[in-house]
């Protein structure tokens, strides 16, 4: 039996669904279409991820998994960043210069004692590692601009297009939120124009209108879980993702 690969953040991995204490969710919207067309299922998301560890990972698992019959990848907000440290991967984001944990629960209204206490730990690990102080240097002079925050994601997505294109892998791009695309007010940098113009379209997936999934469930008033949309967004979800697939003649 062929294999649906999945890949992208928390909202892949299925955080705050039923079943998704000890593995990935098989309630998300790409196990549900999995399911539905008769493939097995390998979820390869991390909660926490950014673009370069969603595009690495997908790659992996591709050299690994034989017989894949479709990629499913939901790209993540920009701004987050992918570095090895000694001999661990490891993810930052603007979470890992806060000093004071309890800001957590001020800027992400977070009452889910599981929930914060995922982001406590991470916070304290990252500060254990050194790795706080580095994201501090690094999002000052760098990591928080908007430019390279989407220069950086844009290189990610053609990266894996181009490599599942020349694999012949059959495969679908989404996100979570709209703006990974939207380069409008840098409309005179031919950099991120030459990127944004390698990007097949055809095989890309706006959620109506034109929104990520995470924006589309709010926007829709799905049920939440602390931060992540839960099980009725995924089910609805994957009748508009099986119908773009079917459009395609990715199944029939």
């Amino acid at each position: 039996m062929s294999i649906l690969i999945a890949s992208g953040d928390s909202f892949t991995y299925g955080n705050e669904l039923r079943d998704s204490s000890q593995q990935p969710s098989l309630f998300t919207y790409p196990a549900l279409i999995a399911k539905k067309i008769n493939m097995d299922y390998q979820c390869v998301a991390l909660p926490g991820a950014s673009n370069s560890a969603i595009r690495r990972l997908t790659m992996d698992a591709c050299e690994t998994t034989l017989d894949i019959g479709l990629v499913i990848v939901t790209w993540t907000f920009c701004g987050r960043y992918e570095f090895k440290f000694d001999n661990s991967w490891e993810q930052i984001t603007a979470w890992s210069i806060l000093d004071n944990v309890e800001d957590i629960k001020k800027e992400f209204h977070v009452d889910n004692p599981v929930i914060f206490k995922w982001h406590v730990d991470k916070i304290l690990g990252d500060k254990k590692l050194g790795i706080s102080q580095f994201a501090k240097i690094f999002y000052h002079y760098v990591g928080s601009f908007e430019y390279w925050e989407l220069y950086t994601s844009l290189s990610e997505i053609v990266m894996l297009q181009q490599y599942l294109e020349m694999k012949n892998i059959p495969y679908l791009f989404t996100s979570v939120d709209h703006g990974l695309t939207n380069v409008d007010h840098f409309n005179d940098d031919q950099t991120l124009k030459t990127l944004l113009k390698q990007i097949n379209f055809k095989n890309w997936l706006w959620f109506p209108v034109n929104l990520g999934f995470y924006e589309w469930a709010k926007e829709n008033n799905f049920p939440f879980g602390t931060t992540h949309p839960l099980e009725e967004s995924h089910a609805e979800a994957s009748k508009i993702v099986y119908e773009y697939i079917r459009h395609l003649s990715r199944i029939s």
